[in-house]
Parts: C-alpha cells; sequence; structure tokens
C-alpha cells in the first residue's frame, strides 16, 4: 500500500511538472527555437517516467524494482541536468519513486533484483543521453534572419553553427 501512495504522489507531481514546463515554454514567446526537439523530449521523457512507474503497479512483483529504479535513475539524472531550471522539482518528484524503488527491492531481494534494476537503470539514463544527443543536433533554421549558437553534448560532439536566412552553416 505505502509503494501505491509514494508512485501515486510522484506520477502527480511528475505530470504538474510537465504541465507547468509546457505552458512556460509557450508563455515566453519570442522567436521560435532553432533546436525544437528539445522542449518535445524533455516533456515526453518525463512522462515515459511516470508511465514506468505507474505501469509498475500493475506487472509481477519480479519486474517491480527494475521498472522503478529505472524511472527513478531517469528522474534523478534529468533532475540534475535542469537543476537551472525545473531540475529541483523533478528531484522532489523523484523522491518517492525512489522510496517506492527501495521498497519493491527490499520485497524481492537477491542478484536478480540487481542486476535486472542496474541495467534498467543504465537504459533509461542511455535514453536520455541519446535523446539530449538528438534533440541538442536537430537545428532548424527560421526562414528569415539570422541566429546562431552552439549545440551541446555529452560526447564531445559539440559544434558551432549560423542560421542565415533559412540556411544552416555548421562550423
Amino acid at each position: 500500500m505505502a509503494a501505491r501512495v509514494l508512485i501515486a504522489v510522484a506520477v502527480v507531481a511528475i505530470a504538474t511538472i510537465v504541465a507547468l514546463y509546457l505552458s512556460i515554454v509557450r508563455s515566453q514567446g519570442g522567436p521560435p527555437s532553432d533546436t525544437p526537439l528539445v522542449v518535445p523530449f524533455v516533456a515526453s521523457y518525463l512522462a515515459l517516467m511516470a508511465a514506468l512507474l505507474a505501469a509498475s503497479l500493475f506487472t509481477p512483483a519480479a519486474s517491480r524494482p527494475a521498472l522503478r529504479a529505472a524511472a527513478s535513475a531517469g528522474l534523478v539524472f534529468m533532475g540534475v541536468l535542469a537543476a537551472f531550471t525545473i531540475g529541483l522539482a523533478i528531484l522532489v518528484a523523484a523522491a518517492p519513486a525512489i522510496a517506492s524503488a527501495v521498497l519493491a527491492t527490499r520485497a524481492r531481494p537477491g542478484g536478480t533484483t540487481v542486476a535486472s534494476s542496474g541495467v534498467a537503470v543504465l537504459l533509461a539514463v542511455a535514453l536520455l543521453v541519446a535523446g539530449f544527443e538528438f534533440t541538442w543536433s536537430y537545428l532548424v533554421c527560421p526562414a528569415s534572419g539570422e541566429s546562431g549558437g552552439s549545440t551541446a553534448s555529452f560526447l564531445g560532439h559539440s559544434s558551432s553553427y549560423d542560421c542565415n536566412n533559412g540556411v544552416l552553416t555548421r562550423h
């Protein structure tokens, strides 16, 4: 019963964070972003972590620790990355997710539980890194005007770019 409450709190918190995040981004106005996929990716990733937590309520007990560990790791990693924006709120939502993962792991102690949870954590973080690598490098230039900047990368593949009347030039 405690795990259900923890998961419900985390899922509601994540849904609230996503809704607020999207409304804040939409209310900022200004020209469209050169990296238009970042915001949808962040919102989708957070929704996926909430879905993993919710799904863990309906799966066999053996898979619950892995699903909850994956969601916890994804939320913590995203919270740290977004520390200057929505990160603190994400870390607050991660706390009950972590607690539910600990409860699920304690309920099924053993090497298989630890191994499957470890793999799930790695997959959740790898998905986040891969998603950011893709969304940070997917650039769209506005049809008119000039802009530019640099792309971010976890893997050291960052580059600078310029947009000039719809034409992208990478440096």
